[in-house]
């Protein structure tokens, strides 16, 4: 579990391993790259720069940092370190230092901020103030009640920011002369440098990244599911689809059925409606086929709500077709005793080659109380 643990911290807190420091000291000016493997910090490769010669001197004026800085940025482009951070070591020469001795049972910042004060006693009795410098306290011994304080014009630190900004190099941090180490092996290195960073934080590209892996993981799980209830949906629906194709025969079967029992249910209410009104409609069915004539068609019969009418309704193919049916019942004094009676009659043009038709409806009033004399009579004229 601690290793786990201990590659989850490695991974999202972001600690430096690995330092370019650029200095110019009294034998010249030096490029060295620091790398810490197994927790131990160690100088990997260490370049002399080409304009050594008056680098020392020089480094306390503008043309010095400025001829430092653009020979750095060559080593730098060349070597392929422009995404080390970059340290710069102050020279000597533009450092004022101090040995002190401090109250015991101090921390890191207590102690500072005593040096501090240390400090400006000591540059106040040089007619300088403290306001003016940036200081960092280094303890000489294990129990931190010595300590060494060194003090930086804030001009100086400023100047060295700006040349190395024009010669497109970004300073890291800025060290004391001969605190290389101490800076590197330190927990703390907001108190060893000048520029106070942090000497580890949040690698906040790679939280970002992985909360990101992590949302799109969670989107793409949900896509996935959704994906999943649509195909079990589709799926379904083919199936139910084939199944009410098997079906088709047996539902057109079905609504033929349907339809035929409407028709004979139909039928049947009319021979209710014939036999409610006390009608002798076996007898009227017989005795119309028995008058029909020839070139004559009977479409539709139907009785008044009291029963005393009767309503022919059909086709002749001519007139003389027509008044041939129509005499036919006017002669029929046995069962049509009340005489007929011509409603309505139009001539239907024909369809392509076919004649045309005369469309008639007819009405005769009667007495539908057939069951006596009329009907007997009836009976006995067509039994003779």
């Amino acid at each position: 579990m601690y290793g786990v643990a201990g590659r989850l911290k490695a991974y999202f807190y972001r600690t430096d391993d690995a330092f370019v420091a650029v200095s110019a000291a009294s034998e010249g000016g030096r490029l060295e790259k620091y790398v810490c493997r197994e927790g131990s910090w160690q100088l990997e490769e260490k370049i002399v720069l080409s304009t050594a010669g008056a680098l020392y001197e020089q480094a306390a004026n503008a043309a010095g940092l400025r001829e430092i800085a653009e020979q750095a940025a060559i080593e730098i482009n060349r070597k392929g370190w422009q995404n080390i951070p970059l340290l710069y070591i102050v020279p000597e020469t533009e450092q004022v230092r101090y040995a002190l001795n401090l109250p015991p049972g101090l921390n890191a910042v207590q102690q500072q901020e005593a040096a501090y004060w240390e400090l400006d006693d000591k540059l106040l009795a040089q007619g300088l103030s403290a306001e003016n410098f940036a200081c960092v306290c280094h303890a000489s011994d294990e129990s931190g009640n010595s300590c060494t304080i060194t003090g930086v014009s804030k001009g100086y630190l400023q100047e060295a920011e700006e040349t190395f900004a024009q010669a497109e190099l970004t300073l890291a941090d800025i060290v004391p002369s001969g605190g290389i180490m101490d800076y590197l092996r330190s927990q703390q290195r907001e108190i060893e440098g000048f520029k106070k960073r942090q000497g580890a934080g949040l690698a906040v590209k790679r939280i970002l990244a992985v909360w990101f892996a992590v949302w799109l993981t969670v989107g793409l799980l949900l896509l996935s599911a959704d994906f999943l209830h649509y195909r079990q949906a589709y799926a379904l629906a083919e199936q139910q689809e084939h199944e009410l194709s098997l079906l088709t025969a047996e539902v057109q079967e079905m609504h033929a059925l349907t339809a035929q029992t409407g028709r004979i249910a139909d039928r049947e209410k009319k021979i209710q409606a014939f036999s409610s009104q006390g009608m002798p409609w076996y007898s009227l069915l017989v005795h119309l086929g028995t008058n029909t004539t020839q070139g004559v068609l009977l479409t539709g019969i139907n009785v008044s709500a009291d029963g005393h009418k009767l309503y022919l309704e059909g086709q002749a193919v001519s007139y003389d077709c027509l008044a041939e049916f129509v005499g036919k019942f006017e002669a029929d004094k046995l069962f049509f005793a009340q005489g007929v009676t011509l409603e309505n009659s139009e001539v239907l043009k024909g369809r392509g080659n076919e004649p045309d038709k005369v469309q008639f409806s007819l009405s005769i009033d009667w007495e539908p109380n057939h069951e006596g004399k009329h009907v007997d009579e009836v009976q006995d004229s067509q039994s003779k």
